[in-house]
């Protein structure tokens, strides 16, 4: 499974994490053509774009928010 904060930590992704687990990333968030995300978590909040083209997500997470357009293709 896609570990989100180890990519957004490695990526140098500014973001924060709430006491209840909750990820915000604080402006865009660029997956385009990264294959090895098959899922995101749920109450994800992207503070710009999110972009997802060219990955293999097949469902969008519970109460995601994107402040800018969601890019799916």
């Amino acid at each position: 499974m896609f570990d989100l904060i180890k990519h957004l930590v490695k990526n140098y992704i500014q973001h924060t994490v709430s006491d209840n687990g909750n990820i915000t990333v604080t402006h865009n968030l660029d997956l385009e053509d990264v294959s090895s995300v098959d899922a995101l978590p749920d109450n994800l909040t992207v503070g710009g774009w999110l972009d997802l083209e060219g990955s293999s997500i097949t469902a969008l997470p519970d109460n995601l928010t994107v402040g800018g357009s969601l890019d799916l293709e």
